[in-house]
């Protein structure tokens, strides 16, 4: 089942950093687009990767869920939404002091939103909003299907985080029968600073029109290459004067891309992607090149199946599945097994889930929403090397 149908999380692939390729070749298959899927690695051992839990009290209030959790400038900034459809931003310093909230305008449960942060605490707020269209395309049985070349977006998952792709089209109820869509009908970029003052409000609505389906499937920010849009149709870059602007096609990446993949940063500015391969295979990650608008060959880990991934301290990036975390050293292309989520007690959530979303903040201190409060209550805790 895709994670995105049963996770309080926007799901995304990633692309991460392949130097291993050489040493690797001929021990792998080959992708549909030509390009070479190594063999998944064993991961090493980093020390006993046994983590004590600690819950950190007063971040968020009962009923409300995690939607974005990043780090950036020293802090966690988390958004919060409630079972009221209100949201909150939070940040916090790691060890929970310092704690700052301002609430976000609009109605959560009637507007979708993705979200993202920069070194300086700006919260970015991507959110678009439906109107029903009746009427829609029949097949040659007279039967009408909503949503079809019109605009609209797919419906959503879950969650978070599913909130991205909201736009579900109600199937018919008889032949003939009138049906109803729902399509995009505002949709903006909202930029707020650290105080919660809304510093821009960009109108995006035009990236939204046109024949295709078209939907954001996350944000991302780095240093080098500003804000980020993982969109159906490519990378887009967000630029605060002109708006969205194509960086990188579907058809750059490959005959197995479809246009969904989970985006991401890495150390150093890298960029990743975790790419569900068309083929039926499984997943595959890579690099992100957007200078040259190309993929790096799939690493030797990770592909074969689902992961989280988070961006943090001492690796190139983090992943996780139901047993551990784990830190991909792009210098070696080898996975090393941070945490060990057995050992530390640590048990997934009825998702199969254990870190719905972290912060890596150093090789012994990680910030996490773990699994634990009630079904829509976040629990964040600190992790810390025993």
């Amino acid at each position: 089942m895709e994670k995105e149908k049963i996770s309080k999380k926007i799901v995304t692939g990633i692309l991460a950093s392949v130097l291993c390729v050489t040493a690797l070749a001929g021990c792998g298959n080959k992708a549909a687009d030509g390009m070479t899927v190594l063999e998944e690695k064993v991961p090493q051992q980093a020390d006993s990767g046994i983590f004590k839990q600690e819950k950190i009290e007063g971040i968020t209030k009962d009923g409300e869920y995690l939607e974005f959790f990043d780090l950036e400038g020293g802090r966690v900034i988390t958004v919060a939404h409630g079972q009221d459809g209100k949201r909150r931003c939070v940040s916090f310093k790691p060890d929970g002091s310092d704690i700052k909230s301002f609430d976000i305008a609009g109605d959560g449960n009637s507007m979708s939103a993705l979200f993202t942060a920069d070194k300086d605490g700006n919260l970015y707020m991507q959110y678009q909003e439906f109107a029903e269209e009746k009427g829609g395309a029949e097949d040659e049985e007279g039967v009408a299907h909503a949503g079809e070349n019109d605009g609209s977006l797919e419906a959503p998952g879950d969650d978070e985080n599913d909130d991205a792709n909201v736009g579900d089209s109600a199937p018919a109820t008889e032949e003939g029968a009138e049906d109803i869509s729902y399509k995009v009908s505002e949709a903006f970029l909202v930029k707020f600073d650290a105080t919660g003052k809304e510093v821009l409000k960009k109108d995006i609505v035009d990236a939204f029109s046109g024949e295709e389906n078209f939907s954001v499937n996350g944000l991302v920010w780095t240093q080098k290459d500003g804000l980020l849009f993982n969109t159906t149709k490519g990378i887009m870059k967000f630029d605060e004067n002109s708006g969205l602007s194509s960086v990188m096609e579907c058809s750059d990446f490959g005959d197995s891309y479809e246009g969904y993949c989970t985006l991401f940063k890495g150390a150093d500015n890298q960029l990743f992607a975790s790419i569900y391969r068309v083929d039926g295979e499984g997943y595959m990650c890579c690099k992100v090149d957007l200078d040259n608008k190309k993929l790096s060959d799939p690493l030797g880990v990770f592909n074969e199946n689902y992961y989280d991934f988070f961006s943090g301290e001492g690796y190139d990036f983090f992943a996780a599945d139901t047993d551990a975390l784990y830190g991909y050293d792009g210098k070696s292309g080898k996975a090393v097994k941070v945490v060990d989520f057995p050992g530390s007690g640590m048990n997934p959530d009825v998702a199969g889930i254990v870190l719905n979303h972290a912060v890596i903040v150093s090789d012994k201190e990680i910030i996490a929403d773990m699994p634990g409060g009630s079904e829509f209550t976040a629990n964040i805790c600190r992790l810390t090397k025993s």
